[in-house]
């Protein structure tokens, strides 16, 4: 006989199947709901209440960013929400409770320099080394989101046109050129490397494009590890992440002058507004455009 589930453990897996299920949600916000519950509903009997909620956000502000937090609160509203449609509690523990104020700002921007210092910084020497290369170029030619990285096909690659494929979020594509530096070492992964992991797997080998060294799908954590690495490697002293690659992808991109509905494209924005935040970033190139053309410049 299977050991039945404390009520806090099947109110959860029960609310996950909700968010997949009826709401649709992708199974990487899927994911991230169940580790932002679990350590609020771990080692429970019964459902918490308003100080065990308190208290844990307590905790979170200490070491998460306020962009996490404000995620982690959804999360928890979203429960007690559906448990009290269910009829499973009375009065809602969360109502009240105040949100946390996100401003509306980027993280530290790598610098050109920077990126090139990480790229010229990674071998290719092993097999391992040039599928960590290629992901690095990946991540900055496209800037394209870790789970969308890992998501990737090896059809993803349309390696004529030298486009990259991206299934982004709300499960839509995109197409995305890549510069001839990351096509040259993808092509070299394709051919020499990934043929080789994907040995390792043997008939259970996926279509994830990058593989980790026993052939598997390669994991989120694994590629910030990765982009850790590199910029160890380069002295960039700045925190970094695969985000923040995206980030510089983007920045590097306004103040090189791109059309910014363009660059909501490439990244997969659904509004511009998301996009806008990146014209903040070059105060030296609005005011020389602003000089430039502007009448009494």
């Amino acid at each position: 006989m299977a050991p039945r589930q404390d009520p806090a453990t099947a109110d959860l897996a029960d609310f996950l199947v909700y968010l997949g299920a009826e709401l649709q949600l992708s199974p990487n916000t899927v994911a991230a709901y169940r580790r932002d519950l679990e350590p609020l509903l771990r080692g429970r009997v019964g459902t918490p209440d308003r100080n065990a909620i308190l208290t844990y956000f307590a905790r979170l502000r200490e070491t998460h960013a306020p962009a996490s937090v404000a995620r982690a609160l959804a999360a928890v509203r979203g429960l007690f929400r559906f448990l009290q449609a269910e009829g499973r509690i009375g009065a809602d523990p969360t109502e009240g409770l105040l949100g946390v104020r996100l401003e509306q700002r980027l993280p530290g921007v790598l610098s050109r320099q920077a990126v090139a210092a990480m790229l010229a910084a990674s071998p290719q020497d092993t097999p391992l080394e040039l599928r960590n290369a290629a992901m690095l170029h990946v991540l900055y030619a496209t800037g394209a989101r870790v789970s969308e990285v890992v998501g990737l096909r090896v059809n993803s690659f349309l390696t004529d046109h030298a486009f990259l494929r991206i299934r982004g979020k709300g499960d839509k594509e995109r197409m995305v050129p890549l510069a001839p530096a990351a096509v040259a070492v993808l092509r070299r992964y394709l051919l020499e490397v990934r043929p080789v992991l994907a040995a390792r797997a043997g008939s259970a080998t996926p279509e994830a494009l990058f593989l980790s060294r026993t052939g598997r799908v390669l994991d989120r954590q694994r590629v910030f590890q990765v982009v850790q690495a590199a910029a160890r490697r380069a002295g960039v002293r700045v925190a970094c992440s695969p985000h923040a690659l995206r980030h510089a992808f983007a920045t590097h991109l306004v103040s090189g002058g791109a059309d910014l509905r363009v660059v909501q494209e490439l990244l997969g924005h659904a509004s511009l507004a998301t996009t806008q935040v990146y014209t903040h970033v070059d105060s030296r190139r609005l005011k020389e455009t602003h000089a430039r053309f502007h009448p009494r410049g």
